[in-house]
């Protein structure tokens, strides 16, 4: 059983539990340290340290980024970072305008091709909390809460289509996202780098100074690559659930068993930036 898991999401992004039943779950599973990383958005982080502090479980900040590099775009998980830092709060509050605008322009084109119907965009709005970062389960979470069915085939048609790309935002460049989460004191790591491992050696020089060792999607033998990467370049090891396992609140091919993460001694070397 793992210690820490420091890659997880909530209903302010992808996910569909609450901040503060991931942490009663995570305690019901051992867990002793935990960490919310929803996409480019820390807006239930505080909540979600509330709780894990009431039931006695350490918690750190998290984010989980988009960043484009050598046509790759990659995802990069902040940690431990200063949530008051102005770079930080610049750049979340930049993506989560982006994923606002994107999603409310594929909204319309949904309602406007008749896949969706029954909710409006002010329901959405009041479904989903201040400092959410918009996306399909933003109108799922919509639908359900007013007990309407799902559209078939709603994120094919509405955020898939050929059409909808036209609303996609423009991810920023990797070394800008590195740049900014160190700047903030935090720790800034490669998330399931299959098929990836390559571009750490470049992704080091821009500051990177942690990879996901620990990872459900992690295939063949990709932890092991990241783990040498790690001893390679001193960088900490990461890891958590993401979006499969009990802590993931789905079914289907994410309702696996799934309790990855960080040793005790892992994650205090994260914690405690013993690597520098």
């Amino acid at each position: 059983m793992k210690y820490a898991n420091l890659h997880l999401h909530s209903t302010y992004s992808d996910g569909v539990l609450e901040p503060n039943r991931l942490v009663f779950i995570g305690k019901s599973l051992g867990y002793r340290a935990l960490a919310l990383t929803d996409h480019e958005t820390d807006g239930g982080v505080r909540s979600f340290m509330e709780a894990a502090r009431a039931e006695g479980i350490e918690a750190i900040s998290g984010t989980e980024f988009y960043g484009m590099h050598e046509g790759f775009n990659l995802h990069l998980t902040a940690l431990d970072f200063d949530m008051g830092d102005p770079g930080i709060r610049a750049l979340i509050t930049e993506r989560c305008e982006a994923h606002y605008d994107s999603t409310k322009g594929r909204f319309k084109l949904g309602v406007e091709r008749g896949f969706i119907e029954g909710i409006c965009w002010e329901d959405v709005e009041r479904y989903n909390a201040p400092g959410s970062w918009y996306c399909a389960g933003s109108l799922v979470r919509a639908y359900n809460v007013l007990r309407i069915p799902v559209p078939e085939g709603l994120v094919a048609n509405v955020f898939k289509s050929p059409e909808a790309q036209a609303f996609a935002s423009k991810t920023p460049n990797a070394e800008r996202v590195i740049k900014t989460v160190r700047g903030a004191g935090g720790v800034i790591a490669l998330a399931h780098p299959y098929n990836r491992t390559h571009l750490i050696p470049s992704l080091v020089e821009m500051g990177l100074n942690g990879v996901e060792v620990s990872h459900p999607d992690n295939k063949e033998n990709t932890s092991y690559l990241a783990a040498e990467a790690a001893r390679t370049y001193n960088l900490y090891h990461c890891g958590g659930t993401d979006h499969t396992g009990p802590m993931s609140g789905m079914g289907g091919k994410h309702a696996r068993p799934a309790l990855h993460g960080l040793t005790e001694e892992e994650f205090y070397t994260l914690k405690e930036r013993k690597r520098g």
